[in-house]
C-alpha cells in the first residue's frame, strides 16, 4: 500500500519555505519516491500551532528551522509533543506519533553532507507543538537566520529530505525511546548514526520531572513502528528520575539498555 506524505513548511519560515523551494525544483509539487506519495504543502501559519492536518495524509513530515542550541549551523530532527506543559503549541503532558526510521535516515543522509560545509548533525528531544494522532516528524536546519537562508544548507536538507524518504521502509532498524542528558544529547545522536536503533520519542533532563507512568506509555505507544526498547542516559538523569522512569519501562515489557553499552556493544568504542 502506498503512503502517502505530506511535506509540510510554513510560508513564515524561511528555513522550510527554501526547502520546500529546492524540491519543488527537483521533484515539483507532487511526486513518488518509491512507495511513497508525496505532496508538498504551504501552510499560513506556524505550524507549532496546527490543531489537526489540513488535509488527509498517512505521514506528516514538517520541513522546519531549528532555533537555539547549539550557536553552530546543524541539521535536526525530533518529533513534536510534550512530555510537560506546553509553552509552543499543542496540548500539555500530550506527544504527537513519532516516526523513528525517518528521523534516523534524514541525519544519517544530513550527516553526509554536512562537513564538508561547515555543520554538525543533531538528534533532539520531543518538544513543542503541535500534538498530532498523526506520524509525524520534524526535519530542520539551524540554528540562525544565516542557516536558514544558506543555499550550501538549503540544498543538503532539501536532498537529504529526499534521500531519507526514498531509503525509509519498515523493519530495517529496531524501534526505541530514549531519556536523559541535554537538549541535544551527544549520545542519542551517535546512536542514531552508528547503531541499528532508530530512536522515536525522547525526553531530555530538562522534561525528567514530568515523565509519569502515563507519559512513558504515551512515548512507547505513540509510535509508527512497535516500539520494545528504551535507551537511558543514565548519568543524564537525576536518580529519583531514573527509578521512576525505569519502573514504568518495566511494567510496560519494555527492554531497557544503558546508552554507553549500546554504544561499546555496537561501534567497538571503548569511551563514550
Amino acid at each position: 500500500m502506498s503512503r502517502r506524505i505530506a511535506l509540510a513548511y510554513s510560508k513564515r519560515d524561511p528555513a522550510g519555505s527554501g526547502m520546500a523551494r529546492r524540491i519543488r525544483d527537483i521533484a515539483g509539487e507532487e511526486f513518488t519516491l518509491s512507495d511513497k506519495k508525496c505532496e508538498l504543502l504551504e501552510l499560513d501559519r506556524e505550524i507549532l500551532y496546527i490543531r489537526e492536518p489540513p488535509v488527509e495524509f498517512d505521514y506528516l513530515i514538517v520541513l522546519s528551522r531549528h532555533s537555539g542550541t547549539p550557536d553552530h549551523p546543524i541539521f535536526t530532527a525530533h518529533v513534536p509533543g510534550n512530555f510537560g506543559r506546553a509553552k509552543y503549541g499543542g496540548d500539555h503532558f500530550k506527544l504527537s506519533v513519532a516516526i523513528p526510521s525517518l528521523m534516523k535516515e534524514y541525519l544519517i543522509a544530513a550527516s553526509r553532507r554536512a562537513e564538508g560545509i561547515g555543520y554538525w548533525v543533531g538528534f533532539e528531544p520531543t518538544h513543542h507543538g503541535p500534538t498530532l494522532d498523526l506520524p509525524t516528524a520534524f526535519l530542520e536546519i539551524g540554528c540562525d537566520e544565516r542557516a536558514w537562508n544558506d543555499e550550501d544548507g538549503l540544498r543538503a536538507a532539501s536532498d537529504s529530505v529526499l534521500e531519507a524518504i526514498e531509503s525509509w521502509r519498515d523493519g530495517k532498524f529496531i524501534p526505541a525511546v530514549a531519556f536523559g542528558g541535554p537538549h541535544v544529547n551527544e549520545h542519542f545522536t551517535k546512536v542514531e548514526l552508528f547503531t541499528e536503533f532508530a530512536i522515536g520519542h525522547a525526553a531530555r533532563k530538562l522534561d525528567a520531572e514530568w515523565v509519569d507512568e502515563e507519559m512513558v506509555r504515551q512515548a512507547v505507544t505513540r509510535s509508527s513502528e512497535p516500539v520494545g526498547h528504551a535507551i537511558i542516559d543514565n548519568k543524564g538523569l537525576r536518580g529519583e528520575d531514573r527509578e521512576r522512569i525505569e519502573e514504568a519501562l518495566r511494567k510496560l515489557g519494555v527492554n531497557i539498555i544503558r546508552v554507553r553499552r549500546v554504544l561499546r556493544d555496537e561501534t567497538g568504542a571503548e569511551e563514550v
